[in-house]
């Protein structure tokens, strides 16, 4: 006995239920990678431009900071060399500009460190780097004060604080103790130099502290 054929509305449901089990697993993969693309890409965009800012705040401070502390110092290492002067052969102005010079290099260095400090305090917090920061200005400004002429008091105590800065030193110090005509004294101005060198050192280590943390943006 033959089977009669199925009617074609028997098929219908068969068909529809094939053609909902091919269509909804991709329909779903479709709409979930849409989902994902559409949370996902913005957050990746939104790293990679907080990323790329990160980076250009570090280099530009660092840039900042390197700048600063390297023209103060090499400018006080100059002016105790008696390598700054007017190109007149009055002794008046020479001084005069040698005085300029000085005065110019820690107006300009306490100007543009403090506006560091700011930043630094601003893009890491008080602490860390800004504090290390601070420490260091105090240092360098010590530093250019020994190379001018202080009273004998003034000098004990600026050698006093940068020698607990600076701690163990491959140089001498007692040079420095001099309060007047220092700038004909190869033994000052062997050690002055040495402290700069120390100085400059001390610098490029906060320049690459720096450019491994990540600021605030």
């Amino acid at each position: 006995m033959e089977h009669a054929e199925a009617p074609p509305e028997a098929e219908r449901p068969s068909r529809l239920r094939a053609l909902g089990a091919d269509i909804g697993p991709k329909l779903f993969i479709t709409l979930v990678a849409a989902g994902v693309s559409a949370l996902l890409i913005p957050w990746i965009t939104g790293k990679w431009q907080d990323h790329k800012q990160q980076l250009e705040l570090r280099t530009s401070l660092a840039s900042d900071m390197s700048r600063a502390y390297t023209g103060v110092i090499v400018t006080g290492r100059f002016v105790t060399g008696g390598l700054i002067y007017s190109g007149s052969s009055s002794q008046v102005e020479n001084r005069a500009a040698t005085q300029n010079a000085w005065t110019a290099a820690v107006h300009d260095w306490l100007v543009d460190s403090g506006t560091i400090g700011a930043q630094l305090t601003g893009r890491y917090g008080v602490d860390g780097i800004a504090a290390d920061w601070r420490e260091y200005v105090n240092a360098v400004t010590r530093y250019m004060r020994l190379g001018s002429q202080v009273a004998p008091a003034d000098r004990t105590a600026l050698l006093r604080d940068e020698k607990a800065y600076v701690g163990a030193a491959p140089f001498s110090w007692s040079p420095l103790t001099r309060t007047k005509n220092f700038k004909n004294d190869p033994a000052f101005r062997a050690s002055y130099t040495a402290l700069g060198a120390w100085l400059l050192g001390r610098g490029d280590g906060l320049v690459q502290e720096e450019l491994r943390l990540s600021p605030r943006v």
